[in-house]
């Protein structure tokens, strides 16, 4: 998968429990049921029960909530065993690290903590490791944007310098191995280095974390040091960095990671993070977010009029602490929930505290019709006229293999991919459709000739100004294979389509370039001098990829989902 580009994760949010270690830290033994319905009304579910092994779903906003500690103090609030606001008292360790100049364009936050005297061992390394790769993955956008580090706190010589280096000059033994490797060794072999050595691989310096002793901490993003990174039972004391490219999302990280070591007894510590401007910041910071909401807002949104004790006690029950006066509610937020972000995720919560099952359902006052919309009306004209030309509709998966989509079709378009895929086949989202009308084609070449089969459905594509940080889109893609094709059959069905969407003298076809089709037999297809599709006959490299003996012609059409060209 060297050509695939991955711009966004979607993330199975799966974390793991010792049941046991659980209720331990709950401090209350729960039924399964018990369990299984706190949970529930918190938006989390019981995946998976294997004896003592509990697999639980977290809603994907509460990354708070991706390791042991961080259920286990959700629970206890909720069940009022430790309700509102927890405190999490810091002392100022004296310790600094120095950032370098020329980190700006590279990684230049960085945020720390020391955390003393925490309870481990073999099982607890494992759930820290766990909460690691969970953060990093999530919230940290699989390393580019924050990535985390734990290290034996008693083994470095502070302050630590936060510097830039040359991959050659780089040399430590990696996390994992005995061996001392260079930059570029780890860069081209280490397994991390070759997942995320991209990050950084293309500055002619990388970031690097040293102590005053020249011994390395860590590459991040990539690596720590097998010396000074390696967590075991015999370490009390853990030393936590999180460096990233944005502020918040860096200081948020660190926040999880603290205050979830801290839920198992010890005490947590600051660092004062030295900037080349001069500028010191000190981290972690836990002090609460403050919001305001009214009582009208909550009234019109849950349809629920809460007197002032009730709302005390169902935002304590979610970590809050919340004061009245009048009509405004004020409440202050743990510094380690992320996902408060507007005063709906506080009314929200409020709503989780009071119970969704004690909210009585009623009738709306009002009543609607329900109507198809313009681009599902778009999509079945399309499938209509696609069957009127003797095309044969196939209905396929959204999520699909990435060398179906980049390798076998020679295109290094991005991708959007999953972690934790069950199954490297479906590992990614469609970014086209004619990879997967191509493996279709590939398996059916046993079916008699002419074949003509199109598809009519949705395709995702990476878009960082969406919320979601993707698109959307709906497509309709035909394919034809036969002993011999005729490409200039293939462009009247185009146009034939086309006109039919009342399209008529507003397209038009542009001669082009593409990897994926023979060169002079391939065009873009142009709507009001707007590209929205491409249609050509099949390269033999392609067609060899998927192992197809017959020549294919094939068309890809965008469709607009407002139905305006």
């Amino acid at each position: 998968m060297a050509k695939e580009k991955i711009l966004r994760e979607v993330i199975s949010m799966i974390v793991t429990v010792n049941k046991k270690e659980l209720m331990k830290i709950i401090g209350k033994t729960l039924s399964l049921k018990k369990l299984e319905d706190t949970l529930f009304l918190m938006k989390a579910e019981i995946e998976r029960i294997d004896g003592n092994e509990i697999q639980i779903e977290i809603n994907p906003d509460r990354q708070d909530m991706l390791s042991p500690e961080g259920i286990a103090r959700a629970i206890r609030a909720f069940l009022e065993i430790e309700p509102g606001l927890k405190e999490f008292p810091i002392k100022k360790s004296g310790k600094k690290i120095i950032v370098s100049k020329g980190l700006e364009k590279i990684r230049r936050y960085i945020s720390c903590g020391i955390v003393r005297d925490v309870e481990i061992n073999d099982e607890l390394i494992k759930d820290y490791m766990q909460l690691q790769d969970a953060l990093t993955a999530t919230h940290g956008r699989n390393r580019r944007k924050a990535s985390i580090g734990l290290y034996v706190f008693d083994d470095i010589k502070f302050p630590i310098h936060y510097t830039l280096e040359k991959p050659e000059r780089i040399s430590f033994e990696p996390l994992g191995h005995e061996d001392v490797m260079d930059g570029k060794t780890i860069f081209e072999q280490h397994e991390k280095g070759i997942e995320f050595g991209q990050i950084i691989g293309k500055f002619p310096k990388w970031p690097l974390l040293i102590d005053s002793d020249d011994n390395v901490l860590s590459l991040p993003p990539i690596i720590n040091s097998n010396t000074l990174g390696k967590i075991t039972e015999e370490t009390s004391n853990i030393f936590v960095e999180v460096t990233g490219t944005h502020l918040p999302t860096v200081n948020q990280a660190l926040n999880i990671m603290v205050t979830s070591l801290v839920q198992r007894k010890g005490s947590i510590e600051s660092l004062s993070i030295v900037y080349p401007d001069g500028t010191i910041d000190i981290t972690p910071d836990l002090r609460p977010q403050r919001i305001t909401v009214t009582k009208q807002e909550v009234e019109e949104l849950l349809g629920l009029e809460l007197d002032d004790a009730e709302i005390l006690k169902s935002m304590r029950k979610v970590g809050y602490n919340a004061t009245i006066k009048g009509k405004k509610i004020s409440v202050d937020a743990p510094a380690y929930r992320t996902d408060i972000l507007h005063p709906v995720d506080v009314i929200e919560d409020l709503a989780i505290g009071y119970g969704f099952d004690r909210i009585i359902p009623t009738m709306p006052s009002t009543m609607t019709q329900g109507k198809l919309q313009c681009i599902t009306r778009l999509k079945n004209k399309v499938r209509d006229l696609m069957v009127g030309m003797e095309y044969q509709e196939i209905l396929s998966y959204i999520m699909t293999s990435p060398t179906t989509l980049t390798e076998k079709v020679l295109r290094e378009e991005p991708v959007v991919v999953t972690t934790n895929p069950r199954s490297k086949d479906y590992s990614v989202l469609r970014n086209a459709l004619f990879p997967i009308l191509m493996d279709f084609a590939s398996l059916n070449q046993h079916a008699d000739f002419p074949q003509r089969i199109f598809e009519v459905g949705d395709v995702v594509v990476s878009n960082e100004s969406k919320e979601t940080r993707t698109d959307q889109i709906p497509s309709v893609c035909g394919l034809v294979t036969d002993v011999k094709v005729n490409i200039t059959d293939l462009m009247k069905d185009i146009g034939y389509l086309l006109r039919n969407l009342d399209l008529d003298g507003k397209f038009k076809f542009v001669a082009c370039t593409d990897p994926t089709f023979i060169e002079g037999r391939t065009a873009q297809i142009v709507v009001n001098d707007k590209i929205v599709g491409l249609f050509g006959e099949v390269a033999p490299e392609v067609l060899n990829n998927f192992e197809i003996t017959s020549p294919v012609v094939t068309f890809e059409i965008r469709l607009p989902r407002d139905c305006q060209w």
